[in-house]
């Protein structure tokens, strides 16, 4: 490969690491948006929930399946989200290799997201799922209740 080669592949590789440390601040602030429209559509249901299921038990399991459903999408968007995510990090420390930053941003991001112990659980990944599962123990919690009283 002669010199120019080497620089126009240079070029891209700079070009590329734009693109996908754009694309790595992208996953994450559209993850913590996901979350904040999943616990605002689950506030709204809890709401809703709360008005009808006292006065009409049918209404409130409507509530309750909906709540499910949507709780159902949202996991869907951030487990998509989480895969691409991993991806762009993957790509980032590939492109880092070539450019040789041997310590650039997403090397680091990878050792931190290798770490095992208890280290490895505090994550914003972790911290979103205990949001969804608790918000998923309430739901369930509040349909056994309405069934049983």
């Amino acid at each position: 490969m002669d010199e120019t080669q080497t620089k126009d592949n240079q070029e891209n590789y700079r070009a590329e690491y734009d693109v996908v440390s754009e694309g790595y601040r992208f996953f994450v602030s559209i993850r913590f948006i996901t979350a904040a429209f999943a616990m605002t559509i689950q506030s709204t249901l809890l709401t809703l929930y709360n008005q009808t299921a006292k006065d009409n038990q049918p209404a409130g399991f409507a509530v309750f399946v909906m709540a499910i459903f949507f709780m159902a999408a949202i996991l869907v968007v951030e487990w998509r989200t989480i895969f691409l995510f991993r991806r762009i990090i993957k790509r980032g420390t590939e492109i880092e290799f070539y450019l040789g930053l041997q310590n650039g941003f997403f090397h680091g991001i990878a050792e931190l997201s290798a770490e095992k112990g208890f280290r490895s659980f505090i994550t914003h990944t972790w911290g979103i799922n205990f949001v969804y599962f608790g918000i998923s123990i309430l739901w369930i919690v509040l349909l056994f209740t309405a069934l049983v009283v």
